[in-house]
């Protein structure tokens, strides 16, 4: 028997582990347990997405069961018994083929289980859910269809439905593409921030060496390029998920180093003297009328990639050259640290416009669980056509209903008899209590 109802237990057991997925994601379920001694106090946490699993299972498997005596329902109405029989032998088809070796055996299980969002399962996964969704609205729709003795008239108004699936779907694809195109450009940025990050570093190593050479390691600046470049080396490392945490919100928090904050006015300090630095190492030679000669590339002297300088320098004006992009320079400070600040600003915006879209995805994941039903009542309508019910007599019509009204006229008539005689043996008991 085990081998029989294998197919089906894994089938919704992967479809339990879809569902604990999506409402994790959206924050209404948990796969995190705490441990509580006799006294109500935690004592420990434990995951087991397998154990938050289980209710969810439980209530499938109960699901399911409903869902297979209204499947034998349908089938009597499409052709009494022998529709049954048929729904039946369906249904029984992955049993009896894995008992017999020949079913394969699908995992509908993810890959890895993501705590607190991040994914809609696997796909597999995902599929028990739209079959059971498309057989619910497929029995449905035809114990509906004959029970309330519709005609065609009902399936050109589903019609209207079904076609208005289509518009939906298309409104979901643009989501999606909408989601993506953040999602690459929050890794596009990230990667730009990544590698300002460690450019910066490079310049900043050779301004220490400089510092070194020439006996200027306790100048603001020189001590500054020492500090800095933990900081800048972890900002070199934070990927799409840590930098827009971690990284500069102001440029102070880059100035400062390793140190907890800086007063402004040590702030301006080290500015100066790299301003000072960068005209002594790639000088500008001033040719009259404005024009100037810039120092040539080289080894020390380069212009910065204009994606690492996309931020003027920060105030006071006139304290460096606005447009230093437009020039060599040995250590592009000015322009990369406003960059890494304002770069983190837009990653923030980047991150909380995906996790909008991607609570969107989890609404839509549920929106295609409805429209796999309105599948199953398209199909049923379908199969209502080919049965020839709208042909049917007048008596042939309502096969569920009909039993049902005699059978609870049977009950109710019992019921008033076993009322009747209860009211007569109580009053022949009053009447010899009297006595």
């Amino acid at each position: 028997m085990s081998n029989f109802f294998f197919p089906y237990i894994a089938f919704l057991y992967g479809a339990a582990y879809s569902i604990q997925q999506i409402l994790e994601g959206v924050g209404l379920a948990s796969s995190n347990f705490l441990e509580r001694n006799e006294k109500g106090l935690i004592v420990g946490s434990y995951w087991s997405p397998a154990e938050a699993v289980t209710p969810i299972l439980g209530l499938l498997l109960l699901y399911s069961i409903i869902l297979f005596l209204a499947l034998l329902a349908a089938g009597f109405v499409i052709a009494r018994w022998r529709g049954v029989a048929l729904v039946f032998a369906l249904l029984a088809v992955p049993g009896l083929l894995n008992v017999a070796g020949l079913w394969p055996q699908i995992n509908y299980l993810p890959d890895s289980f993501y705590i607190g969002g991040g994914s809609l399962g696997s796909s597999l996964g995902f599929v028990p859910l739209l079959i059971l969704s498309l057989l619910t609205g497929w029995c449905t729709t035809v114990i509906v269809y004959d029970s309330l003795n519709l005609t065609d008239r009902f399936r050109g108004y589903y019609d209207h439905l079904w076609y208005a699936t289509a518009l939906l779907a298309g409104v979901f694809f643009v989501a999606d593409s909408v989601g993506s195109r953040h999602a690459s450009n929050l890794a596009e940025e990230n990667r730009i921030s990544r590698a300002a990050s460690l450019y910066l570093l490079n310049q900043v190593r050779s301004y220490e060496q400089f510092c070194k050479t020439q006996g200027l390691a306790e100048t603001s600046s020189c001590i500054w390029a020492s500090d800095v470049q933990q900081t800048l080396n972890e900002y070199a490392a934070y990927g799409v998920d840590t930098f827009h945490q971690f990284g500069p919100a102001e440029s102070a928090e880059i100035y400062a180093g390793i140190r907890r904050s800086v007063p402004e006015k040590e702030i301006i300090q080290i500015r100066k003297e790299i301003e000072r630095y960068n005209r002594t190492v790639c000088p500008v030679e001033e040719l009259g009328d404005g024009v100037r000669q810039h120092a040539r590339p080289s080894g020390v002297c380069q212009r910065t990639p204009s994606a690492f300088c996309r931020a003027f320098p920060d105030g006071p004006e006139g304290l460096v050259d606005k447009y230093m992009i437009a020039r060599s320079v040995a250590l592009a400070s000015e322009c990369i640290i406003p960059t890494l600040v304002a770069s983190k600003a837009k990653q923030e915006d980047l991150t909380e416009a995906i996790a909008s879209k991607q609570k969107e995805r989890y609404q839509r994941w549920w929106l295609f669980i409805a429209l796999a039903a309105v599948v199953g009542g398209k199909v049923a309508n379908s199969t209502t056509k080919v049965a020839k019910l709208d042909q049917r007599d007048s008596a042939d019509r309502r096969r569920l209903i009909r039993p049902l009204f005699r059978g609870l006229s049977r009950i109710i008539k019992r019921l008033v008899v076993i009322g009747k005689a209860i009211s007569q043996w109580f009053k022949r008991w009053r009447s010899h209590r009297k006595l």
